[in-house]
C-alpha cells in the first residue's frame, strides 16, 4: 500500500469502477449469463479461453455479447437493476457532491448499467461498452470502449473533460482491471480489493459493506461532511 501523500489536498475528481466497487456482483456479464442460465458449460467457456490467452478480449466481448442475441433491450435491463449495490452509495455520493467534486464511472462493464447508475445517483460522468441493438432489440454486437485493463486513457478523457489536474483525481476500484486507473489518479481507494497488486498501489485499502465506510479517509482531504448528506460514522 503506497503512503498517503502528506498534506492537505481537494479533489476535483472522482473515478469509479462499476462492477465489484459500486455493486456487489464482480462482473454484469456474468451475472446476466447466470440469471438466463447459459453460464455454466456455455458463456463460461469464454472466460475461460480468455484467461488462458486463446482468444484475446475483444473476441470474448463479441462471444458473450452473442449469447443474448435476439433479447429485448428492457428484458437486460430490468435484470440488470437487479444487481445489488453496496449500501451506502448515496452517502458517498452526497458527500462527494456536497464538496464540489465531479463524479464519473469508468467500466469495463455494460452501459446499459452504468448509464443508469449514473442518472440514479447523480454522476456527471460515465463510460462503458455498448451493446449493439435494432429496434429495442439485442443484435448480438458489442462495441468495445473500455478494455478491462487499460482505463488510463479514460482517465485522461474525464481530465480533460473537467480540467483537473492528477492529483486532484480520487480512484475508487477493486481488481486488477483497475491497475491503470490507480496509476492515472492522485490518490487511489482499494475497496474489498480481489487484487493483491491493486492493494500495493493504492494509497488506500478498505474492506467494508458500506460504501460510507470511506468518508472518514476522505475528510482530511475534503473537510468535513454537510448536514442531512446520509453520512455515518463521519465524526
Amino acid at each position: 500500500m503506497n503512503p498517503s501523500p502528506p498534506g492537505p489536498r481537494r479533489f476535483k475528481l472522482a473515478l469509479f469502477d462499476l462492477d465489484g466497487t459500486l455493486t456487489r456482483e464482480r462482473s454484469a456479464w456474468e451475472y446476466i449469463h447466470r440469471r438466463l442460465g447459459v453460464w455454466e458449460g456455455n458463456a463460461e467457456r469464454y472466460q475461460e479461453a480468455f484467461l488462458r490467452g486463446e482468444i484475446d478480449y475483444y473476441r470474448f466481448c463479441e462471444l458473450d455479447a452473442a449469447v443474448w442475441k435476439g433479447m429485448e433491450v428492457p428484458a437486460v435491463q430490468r435484470i440488470l437493476r437487479e444487481i445489488p449495490l453496496y449500501e451506502g452509495i448515496e452517502g458517498l455520493v452526497g458527500y462527494l457532491k456536497s464538496r464540489g467534486v465531479k463524479l464519473g464511472i469508468i467500466s469495463s462493464g455494460l452501459s446499459l448499467l452504468s448509464d443508469w447508475i449514473r442518472e440514479k445517483y447523480g454522476f456527471d460522468y460515465a463510460v462503458a461498452n455498448e451493446l449493439g441493438m435494432t429496434d429495442g432489440v439485442l443484435d448480438g454486437t458489442i462495441r468495445i470502449h473500455v478494455h478491462y485493463d487499460q482505463k488510463a486513457k479514460w482517465v485522461q478523457e474525464a481530465r480533460r473533460r473537467f480540467k483537473a489536474r492528477k492529483e486532484e483525481i480520487l480512484a475508487v476500484g477493486d481488481s486488477a482491471g483497475d491497475i491503470t486507473l490507480f496509476q492515472t489518479a492522485g490518490f487511489s481507494i482499494a475497496f474489498n480489493s480481489r487484487s493483491p497488486r491493486l492493494d500495493e498501489i493504492a494509497h488506500l485499502s478498505i474492506r467494508s459493506s458500506d460504501l460510507r465506510d470511506l468518508i472518514p479517509s476522505l475528510i482530511p482531504h475534503l473537510g468535513p461532511p454537510i448536514a442531512d448528506c446520509g453520512i455515518r460514522n463521519a465524526d
